[in-house]
Protein backbone atom coordinates (compact mmCIF):
# COMPACT_ATOMS: atom_id res chain seq x y z
CA UNK A 1 0.00 0.00 0.00
CA UNK A 2 1.51 3.31 -0.86
CA UNK A 3 0.86 6.30 1.19
CA UNK A 4 1.71 9.81 1.80
CA UNK A 5 5.20 10.74 2.85
CA UNK A 6 5.11 11.11 6.54
CA UNK A 7 6.98 14.18 8.20
CA UNK A 8 8.75 11.75 10.35
CA UNK A 9 9.56 8.45 9.75
CA UNK A 10 8.80 7.18 13.30
CA UNK A 11 5.44 8.33 12.99
CA UNK A 12 3.20 5.35 12.99
CA UNK A 13 0.34 4.83 10.36
CA UNK A 14 -3.34 5.89 11.11
CA UNK A 15 -6.68 5.61 9.10
CA UNK A 16 -9.51 7.71 9.40
CA UNK A 17 -11.87 6.18 11.38
CA UNK A 18 -14.91 7.21 8.80
CA UNK A 19 -13.04 4.20 6.82
CA UNK A 20 -13.84 1.21 9.21
CA UNK A 21 -16.47 0.21 7.25
CA UNK A 22 -16.55 -3.71 8.00
CA UNK A 23 -16.46 -3.25 12.00
CA UNK A 24 -19.52 -2.09 14.36
CA UNK A 25 -19.50 -0.99 17.89
CA UNK A 26 -19.38 -3.17 20.81
CA UNK A 27 -22.85 -4.26 22.66
CA UNK A 28 -22.75 -3.68 26.35
CA UNK A 29 -24.36 -7.40 27.58
CA UNK A 30 -23.21 -7.17 30.75
CA UNK A 31 -26.36 -5.27 32.41
CA UNK A 32 -29.71 -6.84 32.11
CA UNK A 33 -31.98 -3.51 33.38
CA UNK A 34 -31.40 -0.33 35.47
CA UNK A 35 -33.88 1.46 37.66
CA UNK A 36 -34.07 3.63 40.29
CA UNK A 37 -35.48 2.56 43.32
CA UNK A 38 -37.34 4.64 45.90
CA UNK A 39 -35.64 4.28 49.93
CA UNK A 40 -38.21 5.90 52.63
CA UNK A 41 -36.35 7.25 56.14
CA UNK A 42 -36.94 4.51 58.62
CA UNK A 43 -38.36 6.10 61.09
CA UNK A 44 -41.49 8.71 60.44
CA UNK A 45 -40.32 12.01 58.99
CA UNK A 46 -40.04 14.95 61.69
CA UNK A 47 -38.48 18.62 61.86
CA UNK A 48 -35.54 16.98 63.70
CA UNK A 49 -32.81 15.19 62.38
CA UNK A 50 -30.99 12.98 61.35
CA UNK A 51 -33.30 11.25 58.88
CA UNK A 52 -31.89 7.92 58.75
CA UNK A 53 -32.06 5.50 55.13
CA UNK A 54 -31.04 1.89 54.87
CA UNK A 55 -30.58 0.21 51.15
CA UNK A 56 -31.20 -3.27 52.00
CA UNK A 57 -28.78 -5.94 50.48
CA UNK A 58 -29.99 -8.23 47.34
CA UNK A 59 -28.55 -9.06 44.57
CA UNK A 60 -28.63 -5.75 42.72
CA UNK A 61 -25.17 -3.60 42.26
CA UNK A 62 -25.49 -0.10 43.20
CA UNK A 63 -24.43 3.40 41.23
CA UNK A 64 -24.21 5.61 44.32
CA UNK A 65 -23.50 7.92 41.83
CA UNK A 66 -26.90 8.44 41.04
CA UNK A 67 -28.05 8.82 44.57
CA UNK A 68 -30.73 12.05 45.05
CA UNK A 69 -32.35 13.03 47.90
CA UNK A 70 -35.79 14.21 47.54
CA UNK A 71 -37.29 16.81 49.49
CA UNK A 72 -40.86 18.77 49.82
CA UNK A 73 -40.72 21.45 51.92
CA UNK A 74 -42.58 24.53 52.79
CA UNK A 75 -41.85 27.97 55.02
CA UNK A 76 -43.79 28.07 57.72
CA UNK A 77 -44.02 31.28 60.39
CA UNK A 78 -45.03 31.48 64.73
CA UNK A 79 -48.11 33.26 65.18
CA UNK A 80 -48.97 35.34 67.80
CA UNK A 81 -50.85 32.43 69.23
CA UNK A 82 -47.39 30.71 69.44
CA UNK A 83 -48.41 28.32 66.99
CA UNK A 84 -46.75 27.25 63.40
CA UNK A 85 -48.26 27.72 60.10
CA UNK A 86 -47.93 28.55 56.32
CA UNK A 87 -46.75 32.14 55.54
CA UNK A 88 -49.35 34.19 53.71
CA UNK A 89 -48.85 36.84 51.18
CA UNK A 90 -47.58 39.65 53.54
CA UNK A 91 -45.07 37.57 54.76
CA UNK A 92 -42.58 38.77 51.71
CA UNK A 93 -38.59 38.59 51.54
CA UNK A 94 -38.04 35.41 53.09
CA UNK A 95 -36.36 32.59 50.89
CA UNK A 96 -34.22 29.88 51.33
CA UNK A 97 -30.27 30.44 50.94
CA UNK A 98 -28.94 29.26 47.56
CA UNK A 99 -29.23 25.53 46.27
CA UNK A 100 -31.55 24.32 49.61
CA UNK A 101 -32.07 21.09 47.95
CA UNK A 102 -28.43 20.44 48.64
CA UNK A 103 -27.23 23.23 51.25
CA UNK A 104 -30.37 21.58 53.31
CA UNK A 105 -28.25 18.93 54.77
CA UNK A 106 -25.63 20.27 57.42
CA UNK A 107 -23.66 17.05 57.71
CA UNK A 108 -23.85 13.54 55.80
CA UNK A 109 -22.45 9.79 56.56
CA UNK A 110 -22.41 7.31 55.07
CA UNK A 111 -22.15 3.56 55.98
CA UNK A 112 -21.36 0.61 53.75
CA UNK A 113 -22.17 -2.97 55.75
CA UNK A 114 -20.35 -1.62 59.12
CA UNK A 115 -17.71 0.51 58.17
CA UNK A 116 -18.27 4.46 57.83
CA UNK A 117 -16.75 5.14 54.31
CA UNK A 118 -17.72 9.06 54.71
CA UNK A 119 -18.47 11.93 57.09
CA UNK A 120 -18.95 15.03 55.43
CA UNK A 121 -18.48 16.68 59.14
CA UNK A 122 -20.68 19.88 59.53
CA UNK A 123 -20.03 22.08 56.78
CA UNK A 124 -21.70 19.86 54.33
CA UNK A 125 -23.42 23.31 52.64
CA UNK A 126 -20.56 24.96 51.89
CA UNK A 127 -18.50 21.98 50.05
CA UNK A 128 -22.02 21.56 47.70
CA UNK A 129 -22.34 25.54 47.20
CA UNK A 130 -18.56 25.59 46.56
CA UNK A 131 -18.94 22.50 44.02
CA UNK A 132 -21.80 24.15 42.02
CA UNK A 133 -20.26 27.29 41.55
CA UNK A 134 -16.74 25.97 40.48
CA UNK A 135 -18.09 23.12 38.10
CA UNK A 136 -21.18 24.44 36.30
CA UNK A 137 -21.30 27.20 33.59
CA UNK A 138 -24.35 29.15 33.61
CA UNK A 139 -26.16 27.36 30.87
CA UNK A 140 -26.31 24.65 33.63
CA UNK A 141 -27.06 27.41 36.81
CA UNK A 142 -29.68 28.63 35.00
CA UNK A 143 -31.36 25.46 33.88
CA UNK A 144 -30.77 22.36 35.46
CA UNK A 145 -29.89 23.45 38.86
CA UNK A 146 -33.42 24.74 39.55
CA UNK A 147 -34.17 21.50 40.66
CA UNK A 148 -32.22 21.94 43.39
CA UNK A 149 -33.11 25.67 44.25
CA UNK A 150 -30.49 27.02 42.72
CA UNK A 151 -30.76 31.13 41.05
CA UNK A 152 -27.62 32.77 40.64
CA UNK A 153 -27.40 35.47 42.81
CA UNK A 154 -25.77 39.06 41.85
CA UNK A 155 -26.43 40.55 45.33
CA UNK A 156 -25.99 38.97 48.42
CA UNK A 157 -28.59 40.17 51.46
CA UNK A 158 -29.90 42.58 48.60
CA UNK A 159 -33.86 42.16 48.66
CA UNK A 160 -34.11 43.29 45.29
CA UNK A 161 -31.80 40.24 43.53
CA UNK A 162 -33.78 38.75 41.12
CA UNK A 163 -31.99 35.00 42.43
CA UNK A 164 -33.19 35.74 45.67
CA UNK A 165 -36.88 36.99 44.61
CA UNK A 166 -37.28 33.89 42.47
CA UNK A 167 -36.46 31.83 45.51
CA UNK A 168 -38.82 33.89 47.85
CA UNK A 169 -41.70 33.13 44.97
CA UNK A 170 -41.15 28.91 44.97
CA UNK A 171 -42.50 29.28 48.54
CA UNK A 172 -44.68 32.47 48.62
CA UNK A 173 -48.28 31.89 49.93
CA UNK A 174 -47.24 28.82 51.79
CA UNK A 175 -46.40 27.25 48.35
CA UNK A 176 -44.81 23.62 49.01
CA UNK A 177 -41.56 23.35 46.85
CA UNK A 178 -40.16 19.83 45.78
CA UNK A 179 -36.38 19.63 44.89
CA UNK A 180 -34.15 16.91 43.87
CA UNK A 181 -30.60 16.98 44.63
CA UNK A 182 -27.77 14.41 44.31
CA UNK A 183 -25.88 13.47 47.40
CA UNK A 184 -22.15 14.50 46.98
CA UNK A 185 -19.66 12.42 48.96
CA UNK A 186 -16.51 10.60 48.09
CA UNK A 187 -17.59 6.83 47.01
CA UNK A 188 -20.69 8.24 44.88
CA UNK A 189 -18.09 10.57 42.95
CA UNK A 190 -16.71 7.62 41.55
CA UNK A 191 -18.12 5.46 37.81
CA UNK A 192 -17.66 1.95 39.59
CA UNK A 193 -20.89 -0.13 40.84
CA UNK A 194 -21.02 -0.81 44.83
CA UNK A 195 -20.86 -4.56 44.73
CA UNK A 196 -24.22 -6.31 45.56
CA UNK A 197 -25.31 -8.26 48.98
CA UNK A 198 -23.62 -4.83 50.53
CA UNK A 199 -26.43 -2.62 53.14
CA UNK A 200 -25.94 0.67 52.68
CA UNK A 201 -26.41 3.20 55.21
CA UNK A 202 -27.21 7.41 54.56
CA UNK A 203 -27.63 9.54 57.91
CA UNK A 204 -28.78 12.83 56.95
CA UNK A 205 -28.61 16.19 59.48
CA UNK A 206 -30.44 18.85 58.41
CA UNK A 207 -28.97 22.56 58.72
CA UNK A 208 -30.79 24.81 61.35
CA UNK A 209 -33.46 27.56 60.24
CA UNK A 210 -31.20 30.30 60.69
CA UNK A 211 -28.87 29.39 58.69
CA UNK A 212 -31.28 27.32 56.18
CA UNK A 213 -33.12 30.72 55.60
CA UNK A 214 -32.53 34.08 55.13
CA UNK A 215 -35.26 36.76 55.93
CA UNK A 216 -34.57 40.35 54.48
CA UNK A 217 -37.28 42.83 55.80
CA UNK A 218 -35.73 45.03 58.38
CA UNK A 219 -39.08 45.69 60.07
CA UNK A 220 -39.73 41.67 60.25
CA UNK A 221 -38.98 40.25 63.71
CA UNK A 222 -40.85 37.13 63.29
CA UNK A 223 -39.43 33.47 63.85
CA UNK A 224 -40.10 31.40 60.52
CA UNK A 225 -38.81 27.62 60.27
CA UNK A 226 -38.49 25.13 56.87
CA UNK A 227 -40.82 23.00 56.91
CA UNK A 228 -40.24 19.62 56.13
CA UNK A 229 -43.31 17.74 54.53
CA UNK A 230 -41.29 14.64 52.55
CA UNK A 231 -37.53 13.06 52.28
CA UNK A 232 -36.90 10.41 50.52
CA UNK A 233 -33.74 8.96 48.54
CA UNK A 234 -33.72 7.60 44.84
CA UNK A 235 -30.76 5.57 44.24
CA UNK A 236 -30.37 3.37 40.95
CA UNK A 237 -29.73 0.28 40.96
CA UNK A 238 -28.16 -2.36 38.26
CA UNK A 239 -29.09 -5.66 37.27
CA UNK A 240 -25.77 -7.65 35.87
CA UNK A 241 -26.14 -10.54 33.85
CA UNK A 242 -26.14 -13.87 36.03
CA UNK A 243 -23.41 -15.50 34.71
CA UNK A 244 -21.09 -12.79 34.76
CA UNK A 245 -22.03 -11.65 38.63
CA UNK A 246 -20.90 -15.50 39.30
CA UNK A 247 -17.74 -14.99 37.18
CA UNK A 248 -17.09 -12.06 39.82
CA UNK A 249 -17.80 -13.93 43.16
CA UNK A 250 -14.86 -16.25 42.12
CA UNK A 251 -12.58 -13.25 41.12
CA UNK A 252 -13.46 -12.05 44.78
CA UNK A 253 -12.36 -15.41 46.47
CA UNK A 254 -8.57 -14.38 45.24
CA UNK A 255 -8.41 -10.98 45.24
CA UNK A 256 -10.30 -8.22 46.62
CA UNK A 257 -12.69 -5.69 44.71
CA UNK A 258 -11.03 -2.27 44.49
CA UNK A 259 -12.74 1.44 44.18
CA UNK A 260 -10.10 4.14 43.68
CA UNK A 261 -11.41 7.21 45.75
CA UNK A 262 -10.50 11.13 45.60
CA UNK A 263 -10.96 12.18 48.97
CA UNK A 264 -12.43 15.53 49.32
CA UNK A 265 -12.27 17.20 53.25
CA UNK A 266 -13.56 20.53 54.14
CA UNK A 267 -12.51 22.33 57.05
CA UNK A 268 -12.96 26.03 58.70
CA UNK A 269 -10.88 28.24 61.11
CA UNK A 270 -10.79 31.70 62.04
CA UNK A 271 -9.40 35.00 62.70
CA UNK A 272 -9.90 36.94 65.45
CA UNK A 273 -10.86 40.53 65.11
CA UNK A 274 -7.46 42.86 65.59
CA UNK A 275 -5.33 40.21 63.85
CA UNK A 276 -4.23 40.57 60.12
CA UNK A 277 -2.24 37.49 59.07
CA UNK A 278 -2.86 33.61 60.20
CA UNK A 279 -1.40 30.18 60.08
CA UNK A 280 -3.37 27.23 59.51
CA UNK A 281 -2.09 23.43 59.67
CA UNK A 282 -5.20 22.48 57.20
CA UNK A 283 -3.88 18.81 56.46
CA UNK A 284 -0.88 16.76 57.76
CA UNK A 285 -1.96 13.51 55.90
CA UNK A 286 -1.51 13.54 52.37
CA UNK A 287 -1.05 16.81 50.19
CA UNK A 288 -4.11 17.84 48.81
CA UNK A 289 -4.54 18.14 44.81
CA UNK A 290 -6.01 21.23 44.89
CA UNK A 291 -7.33 23.89 47.85
CA UNK A 292 -9.90 26.06 48.03
CA UNK A 293 -10.06 29.32 50.59
CA UNK A 294 -13.58 30.92 51.01
CA UNK A 295 -13.73 33.77 53.58
CA UNK A 296 -17.36 34.59 55.36
CA UNK A 297 -18.18 36.83 58.22
CA UNK A 298 -18.85 35.32 61.46
CA UNK A 299 -22.43 35.92 61.42
CA UNK A 300 -22.89 34.30 58.94
CA UNK A 301 -20.94 31.33 59.14
CA UNK A 302 -22.73 30.35 61.99
CA UNK A 303 -25.85 31.46 60.87
CA UNK A 304 -28.21 34.79 60.81
CA UNK A 305 -31.97 35.57 59.14
CA UNK A 306 -30.40 38.64 57.61
CA UNK A 307 -27.12 37.10 56.08
CA UNK A 308 -26.18 35.10 53.52
CA UNK A 309 -23.60 32.06 54.00
CA UNK A 310 -22.33 32.25 51.24
CA UNK A 311 -21.37 35.93 50.53
CA UNK A 312 -17.82 35.27 50.40
CA UNK A 313 -15.53 38.68 50.44
CA UNK A 314 -11.80 39.24 49.99
CA UNK A 315 -11.66 41.16 53.11
CA UNK A 316 -8.47 43.36 52.10
CA UNK A 317 -6.93 40.26 51.66
CA UNK A 318 -2.91 40.68 50.82
CA UNK A 319 -1.87 37.37 50.14
CA UNK A 320 -2.25 33.64 50.44
CA UNK A 321 0.09 30.82 50.15
CA UNK A 322 0.55 27.36 50.91
CA UNK A 323 3.78 25.61 52.60
CA UNK A 324 4.25 21.91 52.18
CA UNK A 325 7.15 19.42 52.00
CA UNK A 326 9.71 22.18 52.31
CA UNK A 327 7.94 23.98 49.34
CA UNK A 328 5.87 27.23 49.03
CA UNK A 329 2.62 27.45 46.69
CA UNK A 330 2.71 29.73 44.64
CA UNK A 331 6.47 30.13 44.55
CA UNK A 332 6.14 34.38 43.53
CA UNK A 333 4.09 35.35 45.96
CA UNK A 334 0.42 37.26 45.59
CA UNK A 335 0.50 40.97 45.90
CA UNK A 336 -3.47 41.62 46.21
CA UNK A 337 -5.23 44.42 46.17
CA UNK A 338 -8.64 43.64 45.56
CA UNK A 339 -9.93 47.59 46.35
CA UNK A 340 -7.26 48.08 43.33
CA UNK A 341 -8.35 45.34 41.13
CA UNK A 342 -5.02 43.60 41.27
CA UNK A 343 -5.83 40.34 41.91
CA UNK A 344 -5.06 39.04 38.15
CA UNK A 345 -2.66 36.11 38.90
CA UNK A 346 -5.03 34.75 41.43
CA UNK A 347 -7.89 34.72 39.10
CA UNK A 348 -6.13 33.04 36.48
CA UNK A 349 -4.38 30.61 38.75
CA UNK A 350 -8.29 29.49 39.61
CA UNK A 351 -9.12 28.73 36.54
CA UNK A 352 -5.86 26.78 35.93
CA UNK A 353 -6.40 24.92 39.07
CA UNK A 354 -9.79 24.19 37.73
CA UNK A 355 -8.82 22.99 34.29
CA UNK A 356 -10.76 25.37 32.34
CA UNK A 357 -7.65 28.21 31.35
CA UNK A 358 -6.81 28.75 27.92
CA UNK A 359 -10.09 26.73 26.27
CA UNK A 360 -13.76 27.13 25.57
CA UNK A 361 -15.05 25.62 29.11
CA UNK A 362 -16.06 27.86 31.55
CA UNK A 363 -16.81 27.89 34.92
CA UNK A 364 -18.70 31.69 34.23
CA UNK A 365 -16.81 33.30 37.07
CA UNK A 366 -16.22 37.11 35.85
CA UNK A 367 -13.22 39.07 36.86
CA UNK A 368 -16.41 41.22 38.73
CA UNK A 369 -17.28 38.43 40.75
CA UNK A 370 -14.10 36.93 41.64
Amino acid sequence: MSCTKKINENSPLALNSALSIFTVPPTNVSVVRSFFREILPLSTITQDSPYLFRLFSDNLWTDLSRTYLYLELSIEKLGADNKWGPIVGTDTNIAPIQGIGQTFVQQLKVTVGNTEVYDSGTLYPFKAYITNELSFPDNVKFNFLASIGYYKCDKHDDNTDAGFQKRCSLFANGKHSQLLSRLDFDLGNQELFLLNNLDVNFSIYRSKNSFALQRLNENDEAQYRLYVHDVKLFVKMVEVQPSLNMNIYKTLESKPATYAVRKTEIKSTFLTAGRTEIEYNAFSASIPRRITVALISNNAFNGSFGLSPFNFQPYDLRDISVHTGGHIYPLVPYKLKFNDNLFVRAFVDMYEALGVANSDRSIDISMEKF
